[in-house]
């Protein structure tokens, strides 16, 4: 800072700054002083100084010029101590109140530097210098007429005019009315102005303090919704992550990963209950600590004494903000740094699957935004993991559909086949074949019949290939040709079936009418050789006899469906 800026009231000295509002405006106030007596004051010097030595006088215009110098001085002066340019400017006044009795032995004079020693006293230094102020002036003027009335003649002869009448008792006391009453004023006003700068710096204070809080409360509500947008932003990210991957184990590893990465964590690890139920394994986890325990074929009871065991076996989150005084908390040497652990567990259709473990080396690290976002992704795992495993549920069952579905069919057509015989048709188209011409290429259309194959269609024709028109006819006709096959053996199974249960019913009626052992059996051996497939049959009863249906070698005896008693 240059020198004429440090001659502005604007500057405010670093020494005065500290010590608080009204004794910056104080030393304001006497900067102006100095700066008006250092403009308006030179040419009142200047002519006070021609006056009085015109008259005569030599001293006072030294004593003026030196006060003007020193004025000045304190006026460039401006880092110098408040207390000394202040005492400088109030004692200069009394100096000059004593100068002028002493001079002209009046009181007028006196008087107005007097109450301006009293007044800059109560402006400069408040009440307390003030009411000493009063007194001392009031003791000058006071003791110098006591002074000049008891002593018949004064060492100053000016003084002797002060003998007349009670100049100095009316002095006396309408300085002490005018200058109680300045300074009274003054003093007040100072008082309220000081007080309302100190209320004015309490509130502005608590301002800043407020906005400091605000700015607080606004840059932590930032931090905390840009954190929220990031961990909603990586859920996002994991709900994409987990739909894209079919690889169960692929997607629980990508997803810890990103868990770790966005919220800044220390270990990210899922368990999954094993085929017994008791124990949770480790499939996936973070790190080089991940890998560690993955080798090691990490695994923790269910229900025992750690975060990820208690979170199974109650179904339940459980949160550790300080695991040094969580007494449940599993002491994994592999993770040391753990100060914070959350355990979710992962359920889907209330059928526990597993749990995630998430730690950080923070304590408190959890809120409950966190909490809930976290539960959400350990949701979609859940879900995940549900949905893999209903997957491979169905294409096991439909591996097992088709494979009864092409063992049905493949008996079905068997028994039919065995049934009828060689089953077949063929036709000759003369059109397509004239005389003297022979078809030399033969093409093979498989019969099927929900991907099984019941038969072939074999076409011999002159070219070697078909039109896209024609194969796709073929293929049609094919299709609906097997579906015709299938109906019509259905009917036929039907049809066999309704004689059957129509012969079951008319044997049953029969068995209701008989009543002797030899009816029934007569009734049963009958009704078994109606069969067209049984050449002979015979009925005994025997307790050792074989189980249903089973084969049992026998000599044949009489044929041709006559009855043999056994």
């Amino acid at each position: 800072m240059n020198f004429f800026e440090k001659l502005s009231p604007s500057y405010t000295p670093a020494h005065v700054a500290q010590k608080g509002d009204l004794l910056i405006m104080r030393e304001k106030i006497l900067h102006v002083m100095l700066l008006i007596f250092s403009v308006l004051g030179l040419p009142v010097i200047i002519l006070a100084v021609i006056s009085e030595i015109r008259s005569g006088g030599f001293w006072l215009p030294v004593l003026y010029i030196s006060v003007y110098i020193l004025f000045a001085a304190i006026l460039l002066l401006r880092d110098l101590s408040y207390s000394i340019r202040a005492h400088t400017l109030a004692s200069t006044a009394f100096l000059l109140a004593i100068s002028e009795m002493f001079e002209s032995g009046q009181m007028g004079d006196v008087r107005m530097f007097l109450i301006a020693f009293t007044t800059l006293t109560a402006i400069l230094f408040g009440y307390r210098n003030v009411i000493g102020a009063i007194l001392l002036s009031l003791g000058l003027v006071v003791g110098v007429g006591v002074y000049v009335t008891l002593t018949p003649v004064p060492f100053i002869p000016t003084l002797a005019s002060l003998r007349e009448g009670t100049d100095w008792l009316t002095s006396s006391a309408s300085f002490l009315m005018i200058s109680t009453i300045i300074a009274g004023a003054i003093t007040i006003l100072i008082s309220g102005l000081g007080s309302n700068l100190v209320k004015q710096s309490e509130l502005s204070q608590s301002l800043e303090y407020e906005r400091d809080a605000l700015e607080d409360r606004i840059h932590e509500r930032t931090r905390s919704i840009s954190r929220r947008m990031n961990q909603l932003h990586t859920a996002a990210d994991i709900s994409r992550t987990i739909s894209a991957l079919s690889d169960p184990e692929a997607m629980l590893q990508q997803v810890i990963d990103l868990i770790k990465e966005r919220f800044e964590l220390y270990y990210v690890g899922v368990f999954l209950l094993d085929n017994s139920r008791q124990y949770v394994v480790l499939q996936a986890g973070t790190g080089e600590p991940g890998k560690r325990m993955l080798s090691q074929a990490h695994r923790l009871n269910v229900g025992g004494s750690s975060m990820i065991g208690w979170c199974v076996a109650n179904r339940k989150p459980r949160i550790a903000l300080d695991v040094g005084a969580e007494a449940v908390r599993f002491n994994n040497p592999n993770l040391p740094l753990t100060r914070s652990e959350l355990a979710l567990p992962i359920i889907a259709h209330d059928l526990v699957l597993g749990a995630v473990t998430i730690q950080s080396e923070k304590p408190n690290a959890f809120d409950e935004n966190d909490i809930a976002i976290l539960e959400s992704i350990a949701d979609s795992m859940a879900i995940a993991l549900e949905n893999d495993r209903l997957y491979h549920e169905t294409r096991k069952n439909l591996e097992e559909i088709r494979t009864l579905n092409h063992e049905y069919l493949q008996r079905a057509w068997a028994e039919t086949i065995e049934s009828y015989g060689e089953l077949a048709y063929d036709y000759e188209n003369q059109a397509a074949a004239p005389e003297g011409t022979s078809a030399t290429n033969t093409i093979e259309v498989p019969l099927v019949l929900r991907d099984e194959v019941i038969g072939v269609i074999t076409l011999e024709m002159a070219r070697a290939q078909l039109s896209p028109e024609e194969q796709s006819f073929i293929e049609n006709v094919s299709t609906q040709t097997a579906i015709a096959l299938e109906n019509a053996r259905l009917l036929h199974e039907t049809e066999r079936r309704a004689v059957q249960e129509q012969k079951l019913n008319e044997l049953t009626t029969r068995f209701s009418r008989s009543f002797s052992i030899e009816e029934i059996l007569r009734t049963a051996t009958q009704e078994f050789g109606q069969l067209p497939t049984v050449a002979e049959v015979s009925v005994r009863l025997d307790t050792s006899s074989p189980s249903p249906l089973h084969a049992v070698p026998h000599k044949p005896s009489t044929s041709n469906g006559k009855e043999r008693n056994q």
